[in-house]
């Protein structure tokens, strides 16, 4: 009796740890967010890009360093990927951070480290001027606190550059509303093989990134389309950072035009680790990939000390 009743302690010890790693967290507004946890050591949430590109990307183009290192909780946000959408459509960046932290206390974790990629910065910035106290430190990829700036001053710029639209592109008319003129890129870039060298840097990088989308009956996308049409993420969140004294790895890429190749220098937190790697936006998937394991490793020594 005494065996029987181990037997099924280790199988429901077993069925636990299955059951915890991949699941959905009902947030206070009915709303499904889908978590995965994976890997060991200190937890760290995992904001994604996108805006809307759900977690799934860097979960498996780069969460094989990562998950040596913390253990990983990849979340899709709120209109995201496998997450479900608010009926009341509020997606504003304060309803996020009180998803983040929600998440937080339904792991019971008292602290964690925040690691973003892309449009994630201006989330994490959000989130750190909230809720220092949560946070060990953050690591940014490729972040934007600044997605206006980001659009307007650098990546529009180089679109109509390498489309060839001209001296007085359309793109870059400001008194266009952004949602059309980026709509209007979208209906550009469908006449084109090679946009892919806007954001990657071989074809094969962007190949499998694509690749990580597929075999998913339905990929919600409701949040890319509430971003661009209002004002709430448009904020300079650079802004805010002088007065956030939780320690801070930010990489960039020399060749950024995602987010602009000078966009650290608005970075104003008093506890800054700069790392620059050469290339662009996606380079952990190929070209670059040492360099974001070495930040990593680095930000374990360098940022718990700050």
């Amino acid at each position: 009796m005494q065996r029987i009743y181990l037997i099924l302690l280790i199988l429901f010890s077993c069925f636990n740890t299955t059951q915890a790693q991949e699941t959905f967290i009902t947030t206070s507004d009915s709303v499904k967010l889908y978590v995965h946890v994976k890997g060991e050591g200190t937890p760290c949430l995992f904001v994604h890009g996108g805006p809307g590109q759900g977690s799934n990307y860097w979960e498996k183009l780069a969460g094989d360093f990562c998950e040596k290192e913390y253990q990983m909780i990849y979340v899709d946000q709120r209109g995201c990927g496998r997450s479900t959408s608010p009926e009341d459509h509020n997606y504003s960046a304060e309803r996020m951070i009180q998803d983040f932290e929600e998440i937080r206390e339904e792991l019971n974790i008292d602290q964690w480290v925040v690691m973003g990629h892309s449009f994630a910065g201006i989330l994490q910035t959000l989130y750190a001027s909230q809720h220092p106290d949560k946070i060990r430190y953050m690591l940014m990829f490729n972040c934007t606190l600044n997605l206006k700036k980001s659009l307007e001053q650098s990546y529009l710029p180089a679109v109509s550059e390498f489309l060839e639209l001209g001296d007085k592109p359309f793109l870059l008319n400001q008194k266009l509303p952004l949602s059309e003129r980026l709509d209007s890129m979208q209906q550009l870039f469908s006449t084109r093989e090679d946009v892919w060298k806007l954001s990657f840097a071989t074809i094969e990088s962007a190949i499998k990134f694509s690749e990580t989308y597929r075999g998913f009956e339905k990929w919600n996308t409701d949040f890319r389309d509430y971003v661009f049409q209002n004002t709430d993420y448009m904020k300079n969140f650079t802004t805010l950072t002088q007065n956030i004294n939780v320690p801070v790895l930010y990489l960039y890429g020399k060749s950024d035009i995602n987010i602009g190749k000078d966009h650290y220098l608005d970075l104003q937190f008093p506890k800054l680790k700069l790392y620059a790697t050469e290339g662009g936006h996606m380079e952990f998937i190929h070209n670059q990939r040492a360099e974001y394991i070495r930040a990593i490793k680095l930000a374990k020594t360098e940022l718990i000390t700050m």
